[in-house]
């Protein structure tokens, strides 16, 4: 059973034993990502991440890679829309090892300039090795259309030309601010009590001085009117995306939404596969998934083909969602993807790093923890008419958004497409 622990200088520390397994995971977690970054900050969250791996007053970036390694462990971080995640996975036996490094790096990082320096030239390498995924970024094309005045609608590691105006003075004002006690999770899963754990965090953690954060992110207003957006690569294949809106995390169709989309395009089973791959032949990959966040989301259907025949491709896309609107889902079709996304939610729990991932993620986003067991007892009570209710609000014709990326565009009305 896992425990909430609240630190007096205002960390959250989440514990969730498990004593069959070898393995602990611990991540820390500041409540800064993307999505509550300035618009002349774009992508410093992610920048943020980078540097933390550079250098601490005891540690140089190598002892910092090599600390988990010597050992078989893993250390890793990743940023997301509103969060940054550092964590380490490794045997019970080196998780006080993995604290305090972990605890290191996020209370006593350098941010040295001449890492700065150096680390800029990294990221950009990295957002153009992003740009040449077009399976990627025709995502993000479809995001910026539909959330053009918000920073959903930005991606996660900003643009050449904003990380190259970020300044290390920014960078570091940015850290001081967001990654506070009171912005912190510390989330711990794995071969190791409670007690145990607590008196570990509490050790290298509870000794930060209490501060609150800001908090600058903003619900947006509305999202922008439906529209097709391109973007030429000169590449074998177009990416096409097509876009609805969504819901938000705490939304009560939060559910529905899940089971719905997974019946879409969340398998080898699922419609969009079935039509435009199996019967079709028209792509290698078609899929669909719902982001939320905690103002909003998206619905979002890919697929990739030869040019000549994108406009077939969308098409026959768009009449499936289309179909979907109008009928909803079958009795049968509704239990299989709520018994599919069951099966790997429960499957996915057997990972320390995925149980660790949950507590955080869901207390962070909700200020609470979701189980796993409340999530497959709120799917299962998802019916065919909560699928119908969903969309009639959602999957309505003037909603649907079109990205294209590749060697040529489809000039489409978007409006008709259902």
């Amino acid at each position: 059973m896992w425990r909430l622990i609240q630190l007096e200088n205002g960390v959250t520390l989440l514990v969730q034993p498990m004593p069959h397994m070898r393995s602990v995971s611990v991540g820390v977690w500041a409540a800064a990502g993307s999505a509550g970054e300035p618009v002349e900050l774009a992508g410093v969250s992610h920048f943020l991440e980078h540097m933390l791996f550079k250098g601490t007053a005891t540690r140089t970036a190598l002892e910092i890679a090599s600390s988990m390694e010597r050992v078989g462990g893993v250390l890793n971080a990743f940023t997301a829309r509103e969060y940054t995640c550092y964590y380490a996975k490794s045997l019970d036996e080196h998780f006080s090892q993995a604290v305090e490094l972990l605890a290191d790096m996020y209370h006593n990082s350098l941010l040295a300039a001449q890492e700065f320096d150096r680390e800029k030239n990294v990221i950009i390498e990295e957002i153009n090795m992003y740009e040449d995924s077009p399976d990627d970024t025709v995502v993000d094309l479809l995001s910026s259309a539909m959330w053009p005045q918000h920073p959903y609608g930005r991606p996660i590691a900003g643009t050449v030309q904003s990380v190259q105006a970020l300044t290390c003075e920014q960078l570091t004002a940015y850290y001081r601010h967001r990654y506070v006690p009171t912005a912190t999770v510390v989330a711990v899963a794995g071969n190791i009590e409670t007690p145990q754990a607590e008196e570990t965090i509490r050790r290298y953690f509870a000794a930060a001085a209490q501060e609150k954060g800001d908090s600058p992110m903003c619900p947006p207003t509305r999202l922008a009117d439906a529209c097709a957006v391109y973007t030429h690569k000169d590449i074998e294949q177009t990416h096409v995306c097509l876009g609805l809106p969504g819901v938000s995390l705490d939304d009560g169709d939060y559910y529905p939404l899940r089971v719905l989309v997974n019946a879409l395009g969340g398998g080898a089973s699922s419609r969009l596969f079935q039509e435009v791959r199996e019967k079709r032949g028209l792509s290698y990959s078609a899929y669909a998934f719902a982001d939320s966040y905690k103002y909003g989301g998206n619905i979002i259907a890919y697929a990739s083909t030869r040019p000549a025949n994108v406009r077939q491709l969308i098409e026959v896309m768009a009449e499936q969602i289309a179909i979907v609107a109008q009928n909803g889902l079958n009795e049968e079709e509704t239990n299989r993807s709520i018994t599919q996304i069951k099966g790997n939610l429960f499957l996915s729990m057997e990972s320390t790093s995925n149980v660790m991932n949950r507590l955080a993620r869901t207390q962070l986003n909700l200020g609470r923890v979701v189980t796993a067991e409340e999530t497959a007892e709120k799917l299962m009570a998802v019916t065919s008419q909560d699928i119908q209710r969903v969309c009639r609000r959602l999957l309505r014709p003037g909603n649907m958004f079109l990205a294209i990326v590749g060697p040529e565009n489809c000039s489409m009305d978007v409006k008709t497409l259902f």
